[in-house]
C-alpha cells in the first residue's frame, strides 16, 4: 500500500503547489504541469523493458534500487537549481516507478494463494487511491504554512521508509527460466488471451484513469463549480474508489465469477462517464450519482482485472504486470495530452466522448474473451504456464 501510495503522489503531488513552484523556478504556472507529464511518459516508455529483468534476477533485485531512487528523484526536485534540472528528476523518478510498481504487484501473485490474489490486489490499490485523496490536501497545506519543497522532502522520506520495509520482507523467489529479454517479450504476449487483455487494459482501465486525471476540469466548466466544490467532489469520488477497493471479495461471490465484476466494472465507469462528462448535463445529485457508480466499477473491477493478468503467467509475470502498467500509464498521458490540447477548441463532451467509445472497445475485447483451453489431465502441472495460441 506505501509503494502504491508513493507511485501515486507523483501524479498528484504538484498541482497544488503550481503557482507556488512556478514563481521559485521562474516559469508560468501551468508549466510544472510537465513534472507529472514526463514522469508518466518515461513510466509508460520504460516498464515493459524492465518487467523481463525481475522475471530473471527477482522482484526485489529491482525493487530496493527502485525506491532509493525514487526517494532521491523526490529530493532531488526539491533541491533543483532550475526547472530544467527538476524535470529531469521527474523524468529518472517515472524510470524508478517502472521499476516499482509491476514489481510490487507482482508479489501478490508470487505469495498470496490464487483466490485471495484479487482481494489482496484490492486493498494494495488502495495506497494508490488514497493518494489521489491525501497528498494534494497535504501537499496545499505544506506549501501554504512552510514551503512546497517540504511536500517532496516527505515523499523522499517515505520512500526510503518503503525500501527499509521491502527488504525486511520476507519474498517468495519466482521460478527463473534463462531466456532471453526478447524471448521473454514473445512467450509472454503468447499466453492465451493476454494480447487481448492488455488491450482492454489501455482501452478501459487506461483511457478511464485518464479521465479521472482531469475529472475536476470536466466538472468545473460543465456544472460552473469553484475550486472548492471541485475539490470536494473529486476527493468524493477517491473515498469512493476506495470503498469499492475494500468491496472486492463481497462482489466475487455475489457475482460468482471474476469475469463478471469486469464487465459490469466497466459498464459502471461507462455509465459514470457518460453522465458526468457527455450526455447534457443532469442535476448536479444526479451527476454525483453517477459518479458514485463510476468510482465503485472502477475501484472493484480495475484491481480484480489486474490480479487476473498477473495469475496468466508464473514465469513473465514482471513482464506482464510491467506492460499492463506502461499501457496504463499511456492512456492517461493521452487523455491529458487530449485534454490540455481539445477541451478549448472541441469542447469537454467531444474529448470525454471519444475516450468512452475507447472503453467501449475495451468491452468489446473483454466480452471475447473465453476461459482458457484446458490441459488434459496427463500433462504436468508444470506445462501450466506453456504459451497457449489460438486462432481467435
Amino acid at each position: 500500500m506505501l509503494v502504491m501510495f508513493l507511485i501515486g503522489t507523483a501524479e498528484v503531488i504538484a498541482g497544488p503547489m503550481m503557482t507556488a513552484m512556478g514563481a521559485h523556478f521562474g516559469v508560468p504556472a501551468a508549466r510544472i504541469a510537465w513534472l507529472p507529464a514526463s514522469y508518466a511518459l518515461v513510466y509508460a516508455s520504460l516498464a515493459p523493458f524492465l518487467g523481463p529483468l525481475s522475471d530473471r534476477f527477482g522482484r526485489k533485485a529491482l525493487l530496493l534500487p527502485g525506491l532509493v531512487g525514487f526517494s532521491a528523484a523526490a529530493a532531488f526536485i526539491a533541491l533543483a537549481s532550475s526547472f530544467t534540472y527538476a524535470v529531469a528528476a521527474g523524468t529518472f523518478g517515472g524510470l524508478c516507478a517502472a521499476a516499482v510498481q509491476p514489481n510490487a504487484l507482482a508479489i501478490i501473485n508470487d505469495d498470496i494463494e490464487e483466490e485471495a490474489q484479487p482481494a489482496a490486489t484490492g486493498r494494495v490499490f488502495m495506497g494508490l487511491t488514497l493518494s489521489f485523496v491525501v497528498m494534494p490536501v497535504v501537499s496545499a497545506l505544506l506549501a501554504a504554512r512552510f514551503d512546497w519543497r517540504a511536500a517532496y522532502l516527505l515523499v523522499a522520506a517515505a520512500a526510503l521508509v518503503a525500501a527499509v520495509l521491502v527488504g525486511r520482507m520476507p519474498v517468495r523467489r519466482a521460478v527463473a527460466r534463462n531466456l532471453g529479454f526478447w524471448r521473454t517479450f514473445r512467450e509472454a504476449l503468447a499466453i492465451y488471451s493476454v494480447r487481448r487483455r492488455l488491450a482492454a487494459s489501455f482501452l478501459w482501465l487506461g483511457l478511464s484513469i485518464g479521465v479521472t486525471t482531469v475529472l475536476a476540469e470536466i466538472l468545473r466548466r460543465r456544472f460552473h463549480l469553484q475550486t472548492e466544490a471541485t475539490g470536494i467532489l473529486v476527493g468524493a469520488f477517491g473515498l469512493a474508489t476506495v470503498v469499492g477497493n475494500s468491496l472486492i471479495g463481497r462482489t466475487e461471490r455475489l457475482a460468482g465469477s471474476r469475469s463478471r465484476v469486469v464487465v459490469g466494472g466497466i459498464v459502471a465507469t461507462l455509465v459514470g462517464c457518460l453522465v458526468v462528462g457527455v450526455l447534457p448535463p443532469l442535476s448536479l445529485p444526479m451527476a454525483a450519482l453517477a459518479g458514485v457508480v463510476w468510482a465503485l466499477g472502477y475501484g472493484i473491477a480495475g484491481p480484480v482485472h489486474h490480479a487476473g493478468l498477473g495469475q496468466s503467467s508464473r514465469h513473465a509475470r514482471g513482464t506482464i504486470t510491467a506492460l499492463n502498467a506502461s499501457f496504463l500509464n499511456l492512456g492517461i498521458v493521452i487523455v491529458a495530452f487530449g485534454a490540455g490540447r481539445f477541451f478549448d477548441d472541441l469542447g469537454v463532451e467531444a474529448v470525454v466522448g471519444m475516450a468512452v467509445l475507447g472503453m467501449l472497445s475495451g468491452l468489446g475485447l473483454i466480452l471475447t474473451i473465453r476461459p482458457a483451453p484446458a490441459l488434459r489431465a496427463s500433462e504436468p502441472e508444470a506445462l501450466a504456464d506453456r504459451p497457449r495460441f489460438s486462432r481467435r
